[in-house]
């Protein structure tokens, strides 16, 4: 079984405050992107990073220490064309596809092998967390309040069959359908997608606490 990776990586700093991706933050002296490469590499053969095209050298320079077979593309638009450009650049015979976002740079190997290891049922995997928080809707001054029972909060790395997500991609850009991950472009199409357990190491590095975060638990022996 040969397992591929694609890592969106177009991210802006700006909430961050800095003049460059977010992906090229560093933490404890390594980019982002170099973190989440460098997981995926433990249970990848190849790792492909999508990253804006004005920077692609600066990627390939963050990268290139990591262990892999690791193709630095230009990403699109939006995260979803940017998937999709980065899976133009997976190797053919892969077989398993991990879609990652470098913004959570620091989920654990565990949940990919959870997600891989999921997909003997089904047709994609997405690691998912308990909503700990009350949720309300607000649309048109309206508060409801959902059963936080029933929902949970997606992750990355999602696991999916080549053929099925490639296939669930092509239908979506001729239907001009925009998803919010690739499991909801499956669901749409009719795959059969489960759950597995997330890690709340995953957060999303999005503002500078966050970053901070990161910075004191590397730094913790």
């Amino acid at each position: 079984m040969t397992v591929a990776a694609v890592v969106t990586a177009a991210g802006s700093g700006t909430r961050l405050g800095l003049d460059v991706p977010k992906a090229l933050a560093p933490v404890g002296g390594i980019p982002l992107v170099a973190w989440a490469a460098s997981s995926l590499a433990a249970v990848c053969e190849q790792v492909v990073v999508t990253a804006p095209a004005e920077h692609l050298d600066a990627f390939r320079d963050a990268v290139a220490h990591v262990a892999a077979d690791v193709v630095v593309v230009a990403g699109g638009e939006t995260r979803q064309r940017s998937v999709a450009l980065g899976l133009a650049a997976v190797r053919p015979d892969a077989d398993e596809i991990l879609v990652h976002d470098a913004a959570r740079a620091f989920m654990p190997v565990a949940v990919s092998g959870r997600a891989l290891a999921a997909l003997e049922d089904a047709d994609g995997v997405i690691p998912v967390l308990p909503v700990v928080d009350t949720i309300v809707t607000t649309s048109d001054g309206a508060l409801g309040y959902l059963d936080r029972a029933s929902l949970g909060a997606v992750q990355t790395p999602q696991a999916f069959r080549a053929t099925e997500l490639r296939d669930a991609h092509a239908r979506a850009e001729a239907d001009g359908f925009e998803g919010t991950d690739d499991g909801s472009l499956l669901v749409r199409y009719g795959y059969r997608v489960v759950t597995c357990d997330g890690d709340v190491e995953g957060r999303k590095v999005t503002y500078p606490e966050d970053l901070d975060h990161f910075e004191q638990r590397i730094a913790t022996p």
